[in-house]
């Protein structure tokens, strides 16, 4: 029976939006490679990674686009198709912050000092976690859909978004951590690789961010079913 009202009125909204978001994380993947392929001095690597990311980026717009058309369309839905923009939005713009990350790491050989390359990769680490979490969170859409958005799994899911909204707050003091050091060793970087250098760790930071409110995004929903 659902298969057959599938075929008649398309694709659901939760479902594209979970597949945007599945796109959206193919970006968030190869961050850590990218990261690696840099500390290597594999320049080669480093823009054929970052165009990867850009042909996935354009996937996740082109999924984007689709659920746009979709949401503004007639469609009845168990919640506010807000909810779902704002969400989508999030989501579109981690993987945009993610091609700003990837394009200016091909601009010219951005190497740091060993030290200082290892507590980027720190603060990557913690980023990507926060990414993983918003995945986790974003996974669980269908069975809440399905639940009402109550019962055992709407608490998982509140206690994902919880866990994730106590790392973003502590994600800041981390930047601004690493934007000390930087800042603090830009006598031995060139005065354009230090500028590049803050603008990645700002867009790791926006990236940690839209990965919060991704959850803040499913929290609203819960709070309003």
């Amino acid at each position: 029976m659902m298969d057959a009202i599938s075929r008649l009125l398309g694709e659901s909204p939760f479902s594209l939006l979970q597949r945007h978001g599945v796109k959206v994380q193919e970006c968030v993947a190869r961050l850590e490679p990218l990261f690696a392929a840099l500390e290597a001095g594999d320049l080669e690597r480093v823009r054929a990674i970052a165009a990867e990311v850009f042909e996935k980026e354009t996937e996740a717009d082109n999924l984007r686009n689709q659920l746009h058309e979709r949401l503004v369309s007639k469609v009845l839905m168990p919640l506010r198709k807000e909810d779902l923009f704002n969400i989508l939005e999030q989501q579109d713009s981690m993987a945009d912050r993610i091609e700003d990350i990837a394009a200016t790491l091909t601009y010219r050989d951005m190497r740091l000092p060993g030290g200082l390359m290892a507590e980027v990769r720190g603060y990557l680490d913690w980023v990507l976690r926060n990414c993983e979490l918003a995945k986790g969170i974003l996974s669980k859409l269908g069975l809440l859909v399905e639940a009402a958005f109550g019962g055992r799994d709407a608490l998982t899911v509140s206690r994902l978004i919880t866990e994730l909204s106590e790392r973003e707050d502590r994600s800041k003091t981390r930047q601004i951590e690493l934007m000390r050091r930087l800042l603090a060793d830009e006598d031995r970087l060139p005065p354009v690789e230090t500028m590049l250098w803050v603008q990645v760790i700002d867009y790791l930071g926006q990236l940690s961010a839209h990965a919060d409110r991704v959850g803040n995004g499913i929290r609203m929903i819960l709070r309003t079913n």
